[in-house]
């Protein structure tokens, strides 16, 4: 193995070869007589290149070079200084002209026949990383929870409207919330970046496609939606599945619901949902809350078009939207 210090001393050899962190030697007048293998691949010079070297034209940044010599100074001229002997983070430089954040701890060794200063350097780039990534989280979860407390607010707003007793109120808000929660899982299993539309689907009306039940149909390819999109489709299925347990295809023993959806050629996504095996039925006078909702979750959200068609025996809802 090459050398890895000037100094003829075999405990300092030990401590360079077998240190996890990056160990630099360096001399009173500033300059390199040491440099173990972590410390090589940790700034991209070896030591016969870094040998000799002044630490402040090789690893430390510019910006600190001037504190870093005065700082040497004031040592040798009184014995003293603040960073000996602590742990602090600061940034180093690497050979390709990066700078990179480390901790180190710097003490005074007399043992090795001269005094020399031990840096021990340990990159944190890392932990710095994972420290912006959970910033990030944080600020994310936060302006999300804050959406969805002015989402739930809204439909519980709207639903008081839209009933008119205290029981009616409670099982169309409890619905809604349980919608919103199961959507709200599957973008967290993914996340939060893009959420599968069939597996809205499953989870909306997968227990109406049972073998034992068989009144749905779930069909389409794979499509990934935006956390916006998704949570905007979840609530106009959610809509769709309480209207025709009330009125449709759900609430007679006749009824089948078809859920199909597929890639345009515009790119947009084109989603039909067709309820059959009614009779009599005819256009509401009157828009309830779900059906303002669906409008306000097609025109608003999705920024996508939403038609239904009242047919003999059932309803035909179309509708289409631009991909995230």
């Amino acid at each position: 193995m090459a050398a890895l210090t000037d100094l003829d001393h075999p405990s300092l050899g030990a401590v360079l070869k077998t240190a996890l962190d990056a160990v630099v030697v360096m001399r009173m007048d500033g300059t390199i007589a040491g440099w173990n293998d972590v410390a090589e691949r940790s700034f991209g010079w070896d030591f016969a290149e870094a040998r000799g070297r002044r630490m402040s034209e090789l690893i430390i940044p510019p910006h600190y070079r001037e504190a870093h010599e005065k700082g040497l100074a004031h040592f040798l001229a009184t014995g003293e200084g603040p960073v000996l002997d602590t742990h602090f983070e600061i940034t180093a430089l690497h050979r390709d002209g990066r700078e990179f954040p480390v901790e180190l701890s710097i003490t005074v060794a007399r043992q090795f026949g001269e005094p020399v200063f031990l840096g021990f350097l340990r990159d944190i780039s890392e932990r710095h990383e994972a420290g912006r990534r959970q910033a990030l989280l944080l600020a994310e979860l936060n302006h999300r929870v804050k959406n969805m407390l002015a989402v739930v607010s809204g439909i519980a707003h709207q639903t008081v409207r839209a009933s008119t007793t205290l029981p009616e109120f409670s099982k169309a808000f409890a619905g809604r919330l349980e919608s919103l929660a199961r959507a709200h899982e599957i973008l967290t299993s993914g996340a939060w970046e893009r959420a599968s539309l069939g597996a809205l689907a499953e989870a909306l009306l997968g227990s109406y496609a049972q073998p034992g039940d068989g009144r749905a149909r779930i069909a389409g390819p794979e499509v990934m939606l935006s956390p916006r999109q998704f949570m905007s489709v979840s609530m106009i299925l959610h809509e769709l599945i309480t209207n025709a347990t009330k009125y449709g295809a759900l609430s007679v023993a006749e009824g089948r619901i078809a859920l199909d959806w597929r890639d345009e050629a515009d790119g947009r996504i084109g989603l039909d949902w067709k309820e059959t095996g009614l009779a009599d039925i005819a256009e509401p006078a009157h828009r309830g809350f779900g059906s303002r909702m669906i409008a306000l979750s097609v025109g608003h959200e999705l920024d996508g078009t939403g038609e239904s068609a009242w047919q003999p025996d059932g309803l035909l809802f179309r509708l289409r939207f631009r991909r995230d």
